[in-house]
Parts: structure tokens; C-alpha cells; sequence
């Protein structure tokens, strides 16, 4: 009878025994890793000039400017930006600038692209045409600078000139583009957008039009 509990005793001991060498070749297997690579996602500044050729007052123009701002996680581009017209007279300028926001895709691959959004507000000068009288050098002033009308035939005729006009506005520019890695912190940029104005065409000036835009892109810290 003694013999049913040495040998329940002994098989215990053995289990036990087993138990504790399969935990201790568990602990003592490495760890495989996967083909799964785990990368920092990074943030950085982003400056990027460019030039924009456009229809402005429907003359082909030129709009210089850029964008600055912060990157996070190498996709979303957070900052502001401004352009103005190049070829600038006294009856024809134009500024614009405000919030840009850009969804980068591929910003680490050779190619990439994305899209973004300009929305801010503005300025413009634009000709507008009026008439005025031409009297001639012998007609009389009275003291206060008013013709003197002692003459009952014309003497005056009338020409149109044109002077010019300033106006504010609200613009919303969305722009796709492409970019293509030159250096690891060097990317040629290029993009094709509408510039929407919210007085476009008052007075007879055009302002808002399709754009296209060649630039760099600077990634600082990324």
C-alpha cells in the first residue's frame, strides 16, 4: 500500500521537474523580430520659394513668393505664404498671401507629390477708363479755377484716360503638385492650381486664373 504514494510523489516530481525546464527554455528563447521595420516619423521646417506663371488683367504675368512653415511626420505642412506680381506697373499690381496648409505623400522617395491650399486675402491696382474735358490754353478761369463760359461754342473737347484703381479681396488657391528629390533636403517642386478671388473681374480687371508654379522646397531638420 506504501507504494501508491512514493510513485504519485515521484510522477509529481517529474512534472514539476518538466514544468520548470519548459519555462526555463521559454525564457531563454530569443525574440524574432519580424520583417516589420519601425522607423521615427519626422518633423522639420520647410521653406519653399517658387514662381508662379499666370493670367493677371488678361496679360500672361509672373507672381514670385513662397511658403514657409512646419512639417509634421514628413505628411502635413502647416505655415503661410505670400506672392506678388513681378511685372508691376502704376496701374496694374497685385499681392496676395495668408494660411497654407499641404498634404505631402512619398516625401521620402525619389518622386513625390501632394496638394495644398493658399486662403488669405489681397490687393490689387487695376487701370480704370474715365473721360475728362481738354479745354483749350486761351480759355478763361474764373478766381475760383472754374472755366468762364463766355464763349457759346465748344471750347473744350473730351479724351479718355485712364487712372488707377485699388481694390482688396479674399483669395483661395488650391494647387496640386509634383516634386523630385535632388539632395536629401533638396526637392524641385512643381504644381498647377486656380487662383480664386472673391472681386474678380470688377472695374473690368481680371485677377483670379489658372496658375502654374516651379519652385525648391528646403526641408530643415527632417
Amino acid at each position: 500500500m506504501k507504494v501508491l504514494p512514493i510513485a504519485v510523489v515521484c510522477l509529481l516530481g517529474c512534472l514539476a521537474s518538466s514544468v520548470a525546464s519548459a519555462q526555463t527554455g521559454t525564457s531563454a528563447a530569443p525574440v524574432t523580430q519580424g520583417p516589420m521595420t519601425v522607423e521615427r516619423l519626422h518633423n522639420g521646417f520647410l521653406i519653399s520659394p517658387d514662381v508662379k506663371i499666370t493670367e493677371v488683367d488678361h496679360t500672361t504675368s509672373a507672381l514670385v513668393g513662397g511658403s514657409a512653415g512646419w512639417v509634421s511626420d514628413e505628411t502635413f505642412f502647416v505655415g503661410g505664404g505670400g506672392y506678388w506680381l513681378a511685372n508691376q506697373s502704376s496701374t496694374r499690381e497685385m499681392w496676395y498671401g495668408g494660411l497654407v496648409v499641404q498634404w505631402l505623400a512619398h516625401s521620402d522617395d525619389r518622386i513625390g507629390f501632394g496638394v495644398k491650399g493658399l486662403f488669405g486675402a489681397g490687393g490689387a491696382t487695376g487701370g480704370a477708363t474715365v473721360a475728362e474735358p481738354v479745354y483749350p490754353l486761351n480759355f478763361p478761369f474764373g478766381p475760383d479755377g472754374r472755366p468762364l463760359n463766355l464763349d457759346p461754342r465748344p471750347a473744350l473737347t473730351i479724351r479718355t484716360v485712364t487712372v488707377p484703381v485699388h481694390e482688396g479681396f479674399f483669395v483661395a488657391e488650391p494647387e496640386a503638385n509634383l516634386t523630385l528629390r535632388l539632395t536629401k533636403g533638396v526637392r524641385l517642386a512643381g504644381g498647377l492650381g486656380y487662383r480664386a478671388v472673391s472681386r474678380d473681374h470688377r472695374n473690368g480687371t481680371q485677377l483670379g486664373g489658372v496658375a502654374g508654379s516651379l519652385g525648391l522646397q528646403f526641408n530643415l531638420g527632417m
